[in-house]
């Protein structure tokens, strides 16, 4: 069986909504935060995308969920893979949140793999990804604290 999501293990999650509810009741904590980050690799011909979602226990770790997407072609430009990487993360979190405000949480931030610096050509979309965040009701993060789609993700990804 192929699964679309999986956990950090690698491990196929059959419903990522009773998935998630379930592994929410099994925490030991009411201080769960949620963070969605997405990054992408161009490799061989192909562009893939990993979407994360990270459930954080205060204090006591958390839960990884992650989604690959592939493109079998990447004529994208570079300001077109970093908003569709925003896109991709903001269309989980809109997702999310309806399912996570029934039991009282919501998607904290979404991390974009953008970095404000302007050495770094993905400066170029800080703003714009920025804005389509907070535009779609979302706390947004870019680098150094855009760890869930610069650490998380890309580890996926690669």
């Amino acid at each position: 069986m192929i699964y679309e999501w999986k956990r950090l293990t690698g491990e196929g999650i059959h419903d990522l909504s009773d998935t998630l509810l379930t592994d929410i009741a099994n925490s030991p904590t009411d201080n769960l935060k949620f963070y969605v980050g997405c990054d992408s690799l161009w490799d061989k011909g192909h562009l893939t995308f990993t979407t994360a979602i990270i459930m954080v226990k205060e204090n006591k770790g958390g839960r990884v969920y992650y989604k690959r997407f592939v493109l079998p072609f990447g004529e994208l430009s570079l300001s077109q893979r970093l908003f569709l990487e925003t896109f991709r993360a903001v269309k989980v979190a809109i997702w999310l949140n309806p399912l996570l405000e029934t039991i009282g949480y919501k998607v904290d931030e979404i991390h974009a793999d953008l970095n404000p610096n302007s050495n770094y050509a993905s400066s170029v979309m800080v703003q714009t990804c920025l804005g389509y965040i907070r535009g779609m009701g979302f706390k947004g993060q870019v680098k150094p604290n855009s760890w869930a789609a610069s650490s998380v993700a890309d580890y996926k990804t690669r």
